[in-house]
C-alpha cells in the first residue's frame, strides 16, 4: 500500500473513531440524564370540611399527590416546611422545589365520593420529578417576601384581606439578582406578575428591597387587587418570588393557556440549580 492510500485509509480509520466516541459521548448524555430523573407514582388524599369546596377538595388531593410523589424521589420529608392555610398544600409544593421539581405529570384519577356522609377527594398522579442539588446554591437566597397593603408599612404575620382589597409586595435578594414574582392560586394555577409589558426584567442590586407595584406605577395605574373565586367564600393564594443570577425569562410559552405550577417548575429544571433560589409567601382572601 502506497503512502497516498494508507494515509486516505488512516484518516477513515480516525474518523470512524470519532464518530463512535461521539455516539457513545450523546448516549451517556442521554442515560445520565434519564437517571438524574426519576419516575414516580403517588397518591394524595383530602377531606373536605366547612371549609372547602369540592373542587377545592380535588385540588388539595392533587398537590398532596404531588407532594408525596416529590418526597419518594428525593427521599427528603416536605411536610411542615411551610405554613398551610385551610389544608392548602401550595407552598409546600413550591417549597419543595428546592429538593426536586416535577417536570411531567400524568393525572391517573382525581375524584371525591361520600362515605358514612363525609366527604373525600382523592388523587394519583406519576409524576416524572428531577432531584435538585441543594448545596450547589451555596449562601444565595431570597432574604424576605411579603404581601401587604400599600398604606401598611408593616407586614401581617399571617395576610388576610378582603376580595377587592389592593396588595403590594416587597421581596429582598442577598445578592445581585434578576427577580420574578409570580401569583399562585389554591388550584395550582399561575400567573406572571413581574416582569410584565409595563415592567422589564432588569438586574435587582444585592440586598435592596424590590416593591411591586411601586408609588410610580401605581399613580400611572397599575395595581394588584385580590379577589375570592367565582362561588367561594374564602381562597388561599401564594406569591412566588425566582431569583436569578443569570437573566431567566420564565412562563413566557404562549401555547400553554392556563400555566401550573407543574409547567413553571418543568422551566425551572433546565437551570442548573445553583444560580436560582425561590421564596413563598401566602395570603388568605374573604368575602
Amino acid at each position: 500500500m502506497d503512502d497516498q492510500l494508507y494515509g486516505r485509509y488512516l484518516m477513515n480509520v480516525i474518523k470512524k473513531i470519532c464518530v463512535l466516541f461521539a455516539m457513545l459521548f450523546l448516549l451517556m448524555q442521554a442515560a445520565l440524564f434519564a437517571e438524574d430523573q426519576k419516575v414516580m407514582e403517588a397518591e394524595g388524599t383530602a377531606f373536605l370540611g366547612d371549609d372547602l369546596t369540592m373542587a377545592q377538595g380535588k385540588a388539595a388531593a392533587l398537590n398532596n399527590a404531588r407532594r408525596s410523589a416529590l418526597e419518594k424521589a428525593t427521599g427528603v420529608m416536605v411536610h411542615g416546611a411551610s405554613v398551610v392555610y385551610n389544608n392548602q398544600l401550595i407552598n409546600d409544593l413550591v417549597m419543595a422545589a428546592t429538593r426536586g421539581i416535577i417536570v411531567k405529570e400524568q393525572v391517573l384519577e382525581n375524584k371525591c365520593q361520600t362515605s358514612n356522609e363525609h366527604i373525600s377527594c382523592a388523587a394519583k398522579i406519576i409524576a416524572t420529578v428531577k432531584p435538585l442539588n441543594y448545596e450547589k446554591r451555596g449562601t444565595f437566597k431570597v432574604e424576605k417576601t411579603t404581601v401587604q397593603r400599600p398604606d401598611n408599612a408593616a407586614a401581617p404575620k399571617n395576610a388576610v384581606f378582603q376580595s377587592r382589597d389592593e396588595i403590594q409586595i416587597r421581596t429582598s435578594v442577598n445578592q445581585d439578582a434578576y427577580v420574578s414574582i409570580f401569583s399562585v392560586d389554591q388550584y395550582g394555577n399561575v400567573a406572571r406578575l413581574y416582569p410584565n409589558e409595563y415592567c422589564g426584567l432588569e438586574k435587582q442590586p444585592a440586598e435592596k428591597a424590590l416593591v411591586f407595584p411601586d408609588e410610580a406605577q401605581r399613580k400611572m395605574g397599575l395595581k394588584l387587587k385580590v379577589r375570592t373565586p367565582k362561588g367561594v367564600k374564602t381562597a388561599v393564594e401564594s406569591v412566588l418570588v425566582i431569583a436569578t443570577k443569570e437573566k431567566a425569562k420564565l412562563l413566557t410559552d404562549t401555547d400553554i393557556e392556563n400555566p401550573t405550577i407543574t409547567d413553571l417548575m418543568a422551566e425551572l429544571s433546565k437551570l442548573d440549580a445553583s444560580i436560582w433560589v425561590e421564596d413563598t409567601a401566602g395570603y388568605e382572601v374573604r368575602e
